[in-house]
């Protein structure tokens, strides 16, 4: 005999899930584990390292907040959060949503920073909805922080638990939660079945959120919250990438909302982790994209400088550096822009003529650096920092050191 009521309306509310036994979810966590191993071992300069967290979190607050309907766009985001950009009154309710996200965010990671384990509790729970909601207009039944006492209709088709089951079920998820992640802080197991356990409790926190729907609004970023919270808390996940789920999730919104039904509908769990799997693949694969094509740039840097070491040093060999690190990659730039790259190039080329710069040009050619001619336009020679690509040459097969220079050149 039932004792509460949401064992009859909503029996898919049942706090267990038998993970771990399905070949493609196991696949695709794999591969998850294996990129975030990539990731967390890659050294970045720290001015580097710095933008690409502000990057990621614009994204995290604005994908999350665009699933509830924000309309700001990613570039707006940048603009409120580095504080380049007010909107007006009408709107202001806009920038609130995504400033509260943005630092509930950074609390969460300057906590997972200084953990040592953690504990979900539905006072940790209470307090991102009311970071989320504080300063928001909304409904009068709506208390930032405090469960409802109202049943919703969520997207008018799925109706949330019961108001007076709501803190047992909160209490009952938090329990579930966190005999998951005694297995993710447990160091005598091997680190990829912690991972796929804190990934397992991310996903399913958030899924059980979105199901009982204990607070009055928020209730999707709180979830979303809480997911990026177990995962960077685990510390087998980078803080960058530990909101990347959201993005996922706001990119393919329809797809989300689907497999959130299905999950209750169709009792398809495991489809819903496989769909959160796939998508945290593939964004992990543009960061790494997006984290490699910046360290080639610092690695080309690097090299161009190591070259001009065998050359003999003055305002020449600055100009000569200048003028290849101003070239753009992915197309000739013609000659007659060559001066005019930057307002520096343009004010030294204005002193030394047009014959220098020719001079320049037959130089870096000559030192390997610089690819193609008067005619077809230049372009860097940085594909040399291709080495190990599948389908690109070599950047070995170029003698080293490179030929000193002449003394004449200064």
């Amino acid at each position: 005999m039932s004792t509460r009521k949401y064992e009859d309306s909503h029996p898919w509310l049942t706090f267990e899930f038998g993970g771990g036994e399905f070949h493609i979810l196991s696949v695709r966590l794999g591969e998850a584990y294996s990129k975030c191993r990539h990731l967390a071992g890659t050294p970045l300069q720290p001015s580097l390292a710095a933008d690409l967290a502000q990057l990621y979190l614009v994204k995290g607050a604005q994908a999350t907040t665009a699933i509830e309907g924000n309309t700001l766009t990613e570039s707006e985001v940048a603009a409120i959060l580095d504080d380049r950009k007010t909107l007006p009154p009408s709107q202001q309710y806009l920038q609130k949503e995504v400033e509260n996200v943005a630092d509930v965010l950074r609390r969460i990671d300057v906590e997972a920073q200084h953990s040592n384990g953690w504990r979900v509790t539905p006072e940790w729970l209470k307090a991102q909805n009311k970071a989320i909601l504080e300063g928001i207009p909304d409904e009068d039944h709506v208390v930032p922080g405090e469960y409802t006492e109202k049943q919703l209709l969520v997207g008018n088709v799925y109706r949330s638990a019961p108001p007076e089951d709501v803190p047992y079920l909160v209490d009952r998820l938090c329990d579930w939660l966190n005999s998951m992640l005694a297995h993710v802080f447990d160091e005598e197991l091997d680190q990829d079945k912690r991972f796929f356990q804190a990934f397992y409790a991310a996903v399913l926190g958030h899924l059980y959120i979105a199901w009982i729907h204990p607070f009055g609004n928020g209730n999707g970023r709180t979830a979303r919250a809480l997911e990026c919270a177990i995962l960077a808390h685990s510390r087998l996940v980078p803080w960058v990438s530990s909101s990347l789920l959201s993005d996922h999730y706001n990119r393919t919104r329809n797809r989300y909302y689907a497999m959130l039904d299905a999950a209750s509908r169709k009792g398809n769990v495991v489809g819903l982790i496989e769909y959160a799997a796939n998508g945290f693949v593939d964004q992990l694969r543009e960061q790494i994209d997006q984290v490699q094509y910046h360290q080639r740039l610092v690695a080309w840097v690097n090299y161009v400088h190591e070259v001009f070491q065998f050359e003999t040093q003055g305002e020449t060999s600055k100009r000569r550096r200048t003028l290849l690190l101003s070239l753009p990659e992915h197309k000739p730039t013609p000659r007659s822009r060559l001066r005019r790259l930057t307002p520096e190039l343009a004010e030294t080329y204005a002193k030394v003529g047009d014959r220098a710069l020719s001079h320049d040009t037959g130089k870096l050619t000559s030192l390997g650096l610089l690819r193609g001619d008067a005619k077809h336009g230049f372009y860097p020679a940085i594909d040399l920092m291709d080495a190990f690509t599948p389908g690109k040459p070599s950047g070995m097969i170029f003698s080293w050191p490179p030929r000193v220079g002449d003394a004449e050149d200064e």
